[in-house]
C-alpha cells in the first residue's frame, strides 16, 4: 500500500488514504470504465486473431488438386452461391484500410501468420494492463471499505456520546 501511495504522489495524485469517499468513488468509476474498455479491446483483438486463423485454415485448401472443384461461395455469413475454384495459386488479401493485394498462397499464409502473432502479442499486452487496472480497482475498493467502516464507527461513537 505504501508503494502505491508513493507512486501516486510521484504522478501528482494524492494517496488513497487521504482522498475522500467522493474522490475515491470518482476514481473507481474511471477505473471500471477503463477495465470495460480494455475488455472490449481485448475481445476485438481475439476476434481478429480468430479471423486470421480461419483464413490460414482456408488457405490450406488452395492446392492444385482442388482447381476446378465445385464450392460454395459466401455472400454473407448465412448466404452462399455455387461456384468453382478457378485459381489455386494466388489470392487477394485485405491488408487493411480498404487496400487489397494479390499474392501467392504462401505469401498470404505468411501474412496471416504475422498478423495472428501481432494480434496475439497486442492482446497479451492488453491483458497485462487489464491485470494492473483490476489490481488497482481492488486496492481502491478495499480502501473505500476501510473508510466506510471507520465512518460507521465514528457515527456509532457519536450516537453513543449523544445518548
Amino acid at each position: 500500500m505504501a508503494e502505491e501511495e508513493a507512486a501516486e504522489q510521484e504522478e501528482g495524485g494524492i494517496p488513497l488514504s487521504q482522498a475522500s469517499l467522493q474522490q475515491l468513488n470518482v476514481v473507481k468509476q474511471q477505473l471500471e470504465q477503463e477495465v470495460r474498455s480494455l475488455l472490449n479491446n481485448q475481445q476485438a483483438l481475439r476476434e481478429a486473431e480468430a479471423r486470421f486463423q480461419a483464413s490460414m485454415e482456408t488457405l490450406k485448401s488452395l492446392c492444385p488438386e482442388n482447381q476446378g472443384k465445385p464450392m460454395l461461395i459466401p455472400l454473407t455469413s448465412s448466404l452462399y452461391i455455387d461456384g468453382h475454384m478457378t485459381e489455386t495459386k494466388k489470392v487477394t488479401v485485405d491488408v487493411g484500410t480498404g487496400y487489397y493485394i494479390e499474392m501467392s498462397v504462401e505469401k498470404a499464409q505468411k501474412f496471416c501468420n504475422r498478423r495472428c502473432k501481432l494480434l496475439a502479442d497486442n492482446a497479451a499486452r492488453v491483458e497485462g494492463v487489464l491485470k494492473d487496472k483490476r489490481k488497482n480497482l481492488e486496492t481502491l475498493q478495499m480502501t473505500m471499505q476501510q473508510k466506510l467502516y471507520l465512518l460507521q464507527q465514528q457515527q456509532e461513537a457519536a450516537k453513543e456520546k449523544d445518548a
